[in-house]
This record gives structure tokens, C-alpha cells and sequence, in this order.
């Protein structure tokens, strides 16, 4: 289950080819967590934004706030009432990485999954506006997971949706709804590497960019 992603600095002029309006800094981090602000990007009224974003999704009805999910599985997606008509509202959270965890006879190891060279890359996800007064609100959000390709699925069942740069624009259009499993599908295998971390990574207090760090080698998918 992805609950963790890294975050590194990234040049917000070039991530996307069209320009990007960044309403919020940047967040940055090595173990961030669920049920906190992360970066997101989405469409805004006339531009693509950068926004902070609160990893849960919580739809205006929701009385309980902790029960705000912050992933979805994509095969179950149009099924349940929650998330009905969360495809007319898609983001992108833009990472450098995201963890794993992996569970042996005893304890389970996490495990980073990322680009070759920690490249940035997109996650799929879903938001959704909840108001705090008659005025204010703030986004929140949801990732999208899917089975695993062959090469992740050594260490996990299932996996983030992403979404390949040259399909950016086309995520993000909201019109675009005639063929959304286009997108819902796993990422090619040879797009992600993954690696052991040690247990400070079992801590979101620990923040470090030692937490992200390798303690044994880097497997890359081969054919």
C-alpha cells in the first residue's frame, strides 16, 4: 500500500510544457505522509495550477474527517457513492519517489520506488473541495492505485497510478472522459526502479533525507 511519497525541488517553469500558475510553495519532503498538505497539480478555472492540497479526500458531506481515504482503487472507482464523479476532477501529485512495503516471514521491509536518476515523475489522483465556512475551503485529494506491473509487483500487489509527461494535458481536461482506463493502467515496467530503505522510513516523524536513502542495491527491470 502506497502511504508514503518523497518529494524533492523541482523547477515548477519546466515541469509541464504549458505554464504553470503556482498558487502555494512548493512542499517538499522525504516521508510524507497521509493526512497532511501536499503539492498538487490540477485545473484551475483558466490555467493549470500548482496548489497544496490535503492528502485525504473529503467531500462536503463527510462528517468524519479521519475517515477521508487517501487512496482509491481504480477498478471499484465509479461503484462507490464517494467517488462517483471524481473522473471530472483529476490532479497530479508530482514526486520524486514513493515507498513500499514489502511483508516477509517476520517483518516488513520498505522500499523506495522511483525514476532512474530520482527523476520527478506523476501520480494520478482525484480532489475534491471541502468547505470550512460559508467562504473558505481547501482542496483535498486522493491517489489512484491499480495492480502492478510484473517488475513491481516483487514487492507489492499494487501500485500509484502514473501518468507519462506526454500525457499531462490530457489527464488534466476534464472533458476528457470518453475513455478514462486509458490512463487507469499500470506504468511500464522499465519507467521505475526500487530499492531497500532502512526502518527510519516506519516513522513519518522522520523527515530526513536519509530516510530515502539506499541499504542495499537497485534493481531495475530487465527484459
Amino acid at each position: 500500500m502506497t502511504g508514503r511519497i518523497i518529494v524533492t525541488p523541482f523547477n515548477t517553469d519546466t515541469i509541464i510544457s504549458k505554464p504553470l500558475t503556482v498558487k502555494d510553495d512548493l512542499i517538499t519532503g522525504y516521508n510524507i505522509a497521509p493526512r497532511n498538505f501536499v503539492s498538487i497539480i490540477k485545473q484551475g478555472r483558466h490555467e493549470i495550477e500548482l496548489c497544496k492540497a490535503y492528502w485525504g479526500y473529503t467531500p462536503h458531506w463527510l462528517k468524519v474527517l479521519e475517515n477521508s481515504p487517501y487512496l482509491a482503487r481504480c477498478e471499484t472507482l465509479q461503484d462507490k457513492a464517494m467517488f462517483k464523479k471524481s473522473l471530472q476532477q483529476r490532479c497530479l501529485i508530482p514526486v520524486s519517489g514513493y515507498y513500499e512495503w514489502k511483508q516477509f516471514t517476520r517483518q516488513k521491509q520498505a522500499y523506495a520506488v522511483r525514476r532512474p536518476e530520482n527523476r520527478i515523475f506523476f501520480l494520478a489522483g482525484i480532489w475534491t473541495r471541502y468547505p470550512t465556512s460559508d467562504v473558505t475551503y481547501y482542496e483535498t485529494f486522493a491517489l489512484l492505485t491499480i495492480k502492478s506491473n510484473r517488475f513491481i509487483h516483487n514487492i507489492s500487489e499494487r501500485m500509484p497510478v502514473v501518468i507519462t509527461e506526454e500525457s499531462v494535458e490530457e489527464w488534466l481536461n476534464s472533458d476528457n472522459l470518453d475513455k478514462p482506463e486509458s490512463f487507469l493502467k499500470p506504468a511500464a515496467e522499465q519507467h521505475l526502479d526500487y530499492y531497500p530503505v532502512s526502518a527510519l522510513v516506519n516513522n513519518p516523524d522522520n523527515g530526513s533525507r536519509a530516510v530515502s536513502e539506499p541499504n542495499s542495491k537497485r534493481f531495475r527491470f530487465e527484459q
